[in-house]
């Protein structure tokens, strides 16, 4: 029995424990040639008059046997499938057509074998090789049977001769489809281990996402508090340089996870309504204070006539536009940068490559699926090109740019960092948006790369405030939560500019309980938590929102930078998604989009006049005299005395409604809602600077919260005077404020101007009106040093910056 178990086994071990889909083939059809060929030596027994056929037949099973046993023991695959195709596939089925009727015998169906095998098991120029000679032998053989029937044996009887041609159809068919049955089984099985390991990727793939983003997150939250907070020169220098580290470390880890992500074919393209202008002008921005840095000048060439409202994968787009800027700058000494956005019609598309690179077939399916869609969608073509006069690439390198990990000139370019990804990485996402980035170079003169895209017209962002205002919002009260205290920390930090009251909780049990006391404006909530999850959490909270008929959005927070999970996220109920590390842009952007209107105070972006040294001086000893501290509260707001004010009066605003409630919250002693009221007076005592008013709340909320009566009705008269202080202090500082508020103010003088000057205004508006951008930055240059008129300059050019050439253009026709 022992022995019977071994010979099973060693048997399913020949056909289950090879690798190679060749070999398992190899041996299943040498299998199912055994069992043709021992079915035609039945056959013949019953069909034919001597026993030649049967003979062959069963030499042909004993030969295929020992072949495969050769060939699993020496492992030379190659050898056996070449004596199978000749010795048995040619030799031998030409020796049993002949002996078997010829044409009119079942032979010419299992020639089908011979063909098939070499279809499947070959590889390369061999198969085309053996597949010729294989059909050409088979067609000789016929053709020596026509030619020479002397060498035919014939059947006996039309009798024999109809059922050995119906034996031969069946039998080739049963063989054939069992060949086939075989392939597509171990096709399924070589498809099955391909998804496990791909799934197994994914996996992984989101697990390093998350390892490594979760600790950089932490990382740069911190540092941007450090940065935002450290009055020390020395410590923001140390910090800067962290910073820069740690941005070019995530840059890192987001090539290798997008590269990853690509070649696994799981990147897709997640598309939304965005405003084109917005993009342009923030890679602008961002690219001209880089190419500042380097002493390079920096031209935007954008075509006012782009429409400004887009459906697309806007962050991929920007991701290929950055990867180039990003290349120019980098291997640019000297010169200029040049960025260029375009509108173009479907002509200037076919032949926007002529003169630089004949279009391959990319292009062309790309330009056939626009002239498809046509009827369908009205589409935009925009151009984007950058251009810059730095190393070039030399003519043998320019393929080579696009492939993984390949850095051209290494020795002139050795001192530039790099992982070779970039170009590769932004092609890919090129194609997969129906581009592909194209490249003309000249070997030290520089380059220019370019591709077009096509663009369905979007919607205007339903967002009430501009992306980029700046904003507080005292009254928002908004929940975080994270089962990781440092994360906590970063995300309460990042929000302090903002006012919000901000509460955190470390598990989404935690955050039910918070909820169930309190009703917040939005919730920020981790995805990967122990137990119950973002998801389960959302869902719960949901719940206790329609219960109370209202929905706090709730956006989810994670580390996981697969392009498909924000889409899973979205439709799972988020309202939105951000990623770690925190972009604080992101963050706050979100917030204006999602907070009710009313909570978010917009604060104006206008230019202004410093104030005078003794003015701020006197307006801090005004405050200093109540107990608080004008420094506190401007570090908080980046410095801006104007946004102060406003703070100020909205904590008056509320001043006296908040004393008579927490006189009435006492009387009751109803501490639990006394304690949520301390708990927002502290908030907006910290806002406004009142440092001894928030640590007197501070300690009795904690009083409150535990009961302790006898501590808070002694405390509270000493707290109300604080108050009252804090709010005496604040009036005083608004009323000499308001004495100084228009030095803050922008005017306009009226000037009369040289005659050279007025060509200057001339040609400036005359730039403006044709929309080119840095031929009018430059004459603003010009015009600075000699007109009296900085402050509509200044406007203007800030306009332009924005490509808001129309506005440019109004407020120059007024002057």
């Amino acid at each position: 029995m022992k022995e019977k178990r071994s010979l099973k086994k060693t048997i399913i071990d020949f056909y289950t424990k090879e690798k190679s889909l060749d070999v398992s083939l190899f041996k299943l059809l040498g299998t199912g040639g055994i069992a043709v060929s021992l079915t035609g030596a039945i056959q013949d027994m019953f069909t034919s008059s001597d026993l030649m056929g049967t003979v062959i037949n069963l030499l042909a099973a004993l030969a295929s046997v020992i072949l495969m046993w050769f060939v699993h023991t020496t492992r030379k695959y190659i050898v056996g499938y070449l004596i199978t195709s000749v010795v048995v596939f040619m030799a031998l089925f030409a020796w049993l057509f002949l002996e078997t009727g010829a044409m009119l015998g079942s032979i010419p169906y299992f020639f089908s074998f011979g063909i098939i095998f070499t279809l499947l098991m070959y590889r390369g120029a061999l198969l085309w090789i053996m597949e010729v000679i294989q059909i050409l032998f088979y067609a000789g053989v016929c053709w020596f049977s026509y030619k020479y029937p002397e060498y035919v044996a014939e059947f006996e009887t039309p009798e024999k001769q109809f059922y050995d041609q119906l034996a031969g159809i069946i039998m080739a068919a049963i063989g054939i489809g069992m060949v086939f049955m075989m392939y597509i089984r171990e096709y399924r099985k070589q498809q099955k281990i391909a998804e496990e390991s791909s799934n197994a990727k994914s996996i992984l793939l989101a697990n390093i996402s998350h390892e490594i983003r979760t600790p950089i997150n932490m990382l740069l939250g911190m540092n941007e508090m450090i940065l935002r907070e450290s009055e020390n020169s020395q410590i923001n220098e140390y910090a800067q340089n962290v910073d820069n580290a740690g941005q070019h470390l995530l840059f890192m880890v987001n090539q290798f996870l997008d590269l990853s992500r690509i070649d696994m074919g799981k990147e897709e393209l997640f598309e939304e309504d965005f405003n084109m202008k917005k993009v342009i002008l923030s890679l602008g921005s961002f690219f001209g204070k880089e190419a500042e840095k380097k002493g390079l000048e920096f031209v935007m060439d954008i075509d006012k006539n782009i429409p400004v409202n887009f459906y697309g994968d806007s962050r991929k787009l920007s991701q290929i536009i950055s990867n180039l800027l990003s290349n120019a700058i980098k291997y640019t000494s000297k010169g200029t940068v040049v960025f260029t956005a375009r509108t173009i019609d479907r002509d200037q598309l076919e032949n926007s490559g002529e003169g630089k690179e004949q279009e391959n077939k990319k292009t062309r399916r790309f330009i056939k699926n626009q002239e498809e869609q046509e009827e369908k969608d009205e589409k935009y073509y925009i151009h984007f090109e950058v251009s810059d006069t730095g190393n070039g690439i030399a003519e043998e390198d320019q393929k080579k740019i696009f492939e993984s990990f390949e850095r051209v000139d290494i020795i002139r370019n050795r001192s530039i960092e790099g992982t070779g990804l970039g170009l590769a990485i932004s092609n890919k996402l090129a194609n997969l948006m129906g581009s592909e980035i194209k490249v003309s170079s000249q070997y030290g003169l520089g380059s220019v790369f370019w591709f077009d895209i096509g663009l369905q017209p979007g919607k205007e962002s339903e967002s009430h405030f501009d992306a980029d205002a700046l904003f507080i919002a005292p009254e928002a009260k908004i929940l975080v939560v994270d089962d990781n205290d440092m994360n906590l920390q970063v995300a309460k930090s990042l929000l302090k500019r903002t006012m919000a009251i901000v509460d955190t909780a470390e598990s989404a049990v935690d955050a039910f309980k918070k909820c169930e006391n309190r009703d917040y404006d939005l919730i920020l909530m981790d995805y990967m938590m122990p137990e119950i999850d973002g998801i389960e959490a959302m869902d719960f909270i949901r719940k206790l929102d329609a219960a109370r008929n209202k929905r706090t959005p709730i956006l989810v927070l994670t580390a996981d930078a697969t392009p498909d999970k924000k889409e899973f996220f979205l439709n799972s109920g988020f309202d939105d998604y951000l990623l770690k590390p925190i972009d604080t842009s992101l963050l706050e952007n979100a917030m204006k989009k999602h907070l009710p209107k009313k909570l978010v105070i917009v604060v104006s972006d206008e230019v202004q006049k410093k104030l005078p040294e003794e003015t701020k001086e006197k307006l801090g000893n005004i405050l200093k005299t109540h107990d608080i501290s004008i420094e506190l509260a401007l570090k908080h707001l980046s410095g801006d005395i104007l946004q102060y004010a406003r703070v100020c009066g909205f904590f008056l605003e509320n001043s006296g409604e908040n004393i008579s409630k927490l006189n009435a919250y006492m009387e009751k002693k109803d501490y639990k809602n006394a304690a949520i009221l301390v708990h927002a007076i502290k908030g907006n005592a910290g806002n406004v600077g009142g440092e001894d008013l928030y640590y007197s709340a501070r300690r009795l909320e904690k009083r409150l919260k535990d009961g302790d009566e006898e501590y808070a009705v002694s405390a509270l008269p000493l707290f109300i005077m604080k108050w009252n202080r804090v709010d005496k202090g604040l009036k005083e500082f608004l009323d000499e404020f308001e004495k100084v508020k228009p030095l803050l103010e922008l005017e306009t003088e009226v000037v009369e101007e040289t005659e050279d000057e007025k060509d200057i205004w001339d040609e400036l508006l005359e730039a403006v009106s044709m929309g080119n951008q840095s031929p009018a930055l430059k004459l603003i240059d010009r015009l600075m040093p000699v007109s009296n008129r900085k402050d509509v300059l200044l406007r203007v050019q800030e306009h332009i910056r924005n490509i808001e050439f129309d506005e440019a253009e109004e407020l120059l026709k007024k002057v």
